[in-house]
């Protein structure tokens, strides 16, 4: 779609059709005859509050996917398809060695071409993106993810990130080309340097470590082009990343340039009121939009609060549309518009996998 209808369309969507588009929902929510449960019931999400989801995660399959959005795009008042994206983290069918092992090759070639395999099988089951890689520097072996990280070297961290992200998008970045998946950098920043090694406990670092050792592989990333960023779970030096501003808009966007979409932890814009920052899910929605969270993962904040926050100008307006506008331009960039499949189906995944 061009640059100019793109906007068009974002022009003519109603303040509702735009708050959906920053929600996203486990797959299984917009699935017919779905049974929820698990942590995806402890959301207390409603079939209305995903009515109008912009994208869906956590589950795959050629069929099962191109159902579900021809569904969607269907009672879609413009028609816009969903982005589907999943946890594609050393293969999709065909298993490599988890992260740490990668960076410990050495051998960012060879991590390359396995990415490539892992985005290949992964758009062939009907996957738009992947929540990969994960460039948390880590140096304390008690953390419960260090499988997921690269290791305890900014340097090779960055070039492993690179190595991911050429592999997913291409050298080309062309998001659209057969094969390709986008890829998400996480989490901005310091996740991998939780107090104690306990998992989503705070993080204590100062701006000289942060900038020395923790934001060389998301720089790196950002370079190579990763399409989105999750913003960190933790609290940063006593503010949680998800409404931490300095650290989204300031930081991400402002000093490191990156234009890409951002999307929150699982839940995390709800558990900014267990964070003790926000006092309600209405007060969290404002935190996080306001700090630059784009998409909001697995909670009602955004579905039930949003729009009325708009309106009674709590919030701009140009915010939301803002965020609506990076993802309407990821979709585009995967040539949604034209092909809403992405080019999967049961035989490309058979030819594929």
């Amino acid at each position: 779609m061009r640059e100019q209808d793109l906007r068009e369309l974002l022009r003519s969507m109603s303040l509702e059709e735009k708050v959906g588009q920053m929600v996203q929902v486990t797959g299984a929510f917009l699935e017919e005859d779905a049974v929820i449960t698990g942590p995806a019931a402890d959301a207390g999400l409603t079939a209305d509050d995903c009515r109008l989801a912009g994208s869906i995660l956590g589950i795959a399959g050629a069929k099962r996917l191109r159902e579900i959005q021809d569904r969607y795009m269907e009672a879609h008042p413009h028609h816009i398809p969903l982005l589907m994206m999943a946890d594609v983290i050393h293969g999709y069918k065909t298993e490599f060695p988890i992260p740490l092992a990668l960076g410990a090759s050495f051998r960012p070639e060879a991590v390359e071409r396995a990415m490539g395999m892992a985005a290949a099988e992964a758009a062939s089951a009907g996957l738009h993106v992947t929540f990969s890689p994960m460039t948390d520097l880590v140096r304390d072996p008690r953390w419960g993810r260090v499988l997921e990280s690269f290791g305890e070297s900014p340097w090779l961290d960055a070039r492993m990130a690179e190595a991911y992200i050429r592999g997913y998008q291409g050298e080309d970045n062309d998001l659209a080309a057969p094969g390709r998946i986008a890829a998400c950098d996480k989490h901005f920043v310091g996740y991998g340097a939780p107090v104690a090694g306990r998992e989503y406990n705070h993080s204590e670092l100062s701006e000289h470590t942060i900038r020395e050792y923790y934001l060389p592989p998301k720089i790196a990333a950002i370079q190579a082009g990763t399409a989105c960023v999750m913003p960190a779970f933790q609290s940063l030096n006593g503010i949680p990343c998800t409404a931490y501003g300095k650290i989204q808009r300031d930081l991400l966007r402002g000093e490191l340039g990156f234009e890409g979409v951002t999307i929150s932890d699982w839940s995390a814009v709800g558990e900014l009121v267990a964070q003790g920052v926000a006092e309600d899910a209405r007060e969290a929605a404002k935190l996080a939009i306001q700090a630059g969270v784009d998409i909001d993962m697995m909670s009602v904040c955004y579905a039930r609060n949003l729009k009325d926050l708009v309106e009674s100008g709590e919030v701009e307006e140009r915010l939301v549309d803002e965020a609506v506008w990076r993802i309407l331009t990821l979709k585009n960039r995967l040539g949604l518009f034209e092909d809403p499949y992405h080019g999967s189906s049961p035989e490309a995944k058979r030819r594929t996998v």
